[in-house]
């Protein structure tokens, strides 16, 4: 599994925003996990942290290795969060 083939970063446009509730039709940037649950990217660092770790400790039964899950997610996010500071 390399990281290109699964690594997804959503951000919408704006034409999708009143046709659903879901967070990345709406413009709000999403992380996508391999499993294909989508984690909503927040402003806290540290609420942040958290939600990441709370979907980790959900895959640990299933997941061979946590630590790179963690990873995974950790990057996604930093990449998201260097995109809304500066969006091109």
């Amino acid at each position: 599994m390399t990281r290109k083939s699964i690594q997804e970063i959503n951000f919408s446009s704006d034409k999708d925003r009143h046709s659903s509730g879901a967070a990345h039709k709406m413009g709000m940037p999403i992380i996508r996990c391999v499993c294909g649950s989508e984690i909503l990217v927040l402003p806290d660092l540290k609420a942040m942290n958290l939600a990441i770790n709370n979907h980790v400790a959900a895959h640990k039964k299933i997941h061979d290795n946590p630590e790179k899950l963690t990873e995974f997610l950790t990057e996604q996010f930093i990449v998201v969060a260097g995109k809304m500071i500066h969006p091109l």
